[in-house]
């Protein structure tokens, strides 16, 4: 009875023995888990634009907003921007937009960028073709994907990097906080002023450390494992604090000035 009785009450504490070793082995679900990076090229774009600017809403925020809606056979699902309201006297004035603007050589407004050329100014239908030139790029050195969360009035935002290939250099991750929706008047040639025009793509600010070209990922040869991050953006007051959204770049770095866009994506 005595032996039956002590088996009864060892086999309860080596059930709790068991699941406590269980428990540690268990690997805890992260943020990051959520971030599927494929090895896919994006297309980055910029566009200069102001509200007092009848050409940008005549056909420059068209073409731009066409972009990322499959316009002309671009592929919108891999397309990542932001509009630059660089001019003091547009109601969506940003310095950040200022400063992109003039450190990339931008001219305009309008002016349709990609990926450091500057040569389809005019030529909305040729930075169209350069968008799928550059999707169809093939087997990039690195990707990046992200998600967001808001809460609170904040948003955090979940950022991945995975490395597909060794990669050598400076490089820095920058992450732009970009707004959809903000209705202002907008100057169109031959029609005047629309006072309720939805801009999109409004840039606010960047996130990671509030810098231009945002924070140094490596300088001399990539890591081999993945690098995640967390940020988190406050919308000031005077904006709306819904409808941002966040578009991550990685540039590569010379002498403190990015000369290439490896690849980007947006949330």
């Amino acid at each position: 009875m005595k032996k039956l009785l002590l088996l009864i009450l060892v086999i309860p504490l080596a059930l709790v023995s068991c699941k406590k070793d269980d428990d540690d082995d268990l690997v805890l679900p992260t943020p990051y888990d959520q971030i599927n990076v494929a090895q896919k090229q994006e297309a980055f774009v910029l566009l200069s634009t102001a509200t007092w600017c009848g050409y940008c809403g005549e056909w420059g925020i068209p073409a731009f907003e066409g972009a990322f809606s499959g316009s002309n056979g671009v592929d919108s699902t891999r397309v990542n921007g932001v509009a630059l309201h660089y001019s003091s006297s547009d109601p969506m004035y940003n310095s950040l937009s200022a400063t992109i603007k003039t450190a990339m050589g931008i001219g305009g407004p309008p002016n349709l960028w990609i990926e450091f050329d500057n040569s389809y100014n005019l030529s909305p239908s040729g930075w169209s073709n350069a968008i799928k030139t550059r999707q169809n790029q093939t087997a990039p050195a690195c990707g990046v994907g992200l998600y967001s969360k808001y809460s609170g009035g904040k948003y955090t935002i979940y950022v991945k990097v995975k490395y597909f290939s060794s990669m050598s250099g400076t490089y820095n991750l920058a992450l732009y906080a970009f707004q959809n929706g903000v209705v202002n008047g907008q100057d169109i040639n031959n029609v005047g002023t629309d006072p309720a025009y939805i801009h999109n793509r409004v840039l606010r600010a960047e996130v990671t450390n509030g810098s231009t070209w945002g924070t140094q990922l490596f300088s001399g040869t990539s890591p081999t494992a993945d690098f995640t991050a967390t940020y988190s953006y406050t919308p000031p007051t005077s904006i709306q604090s819904t409808n941002i959204h966040f578009v991550a770049v990685i540039y590569e770095m010379n002498s403190g000035s990015p000369v290439a866009t490896i690849n980007s994506n947006s949330y």
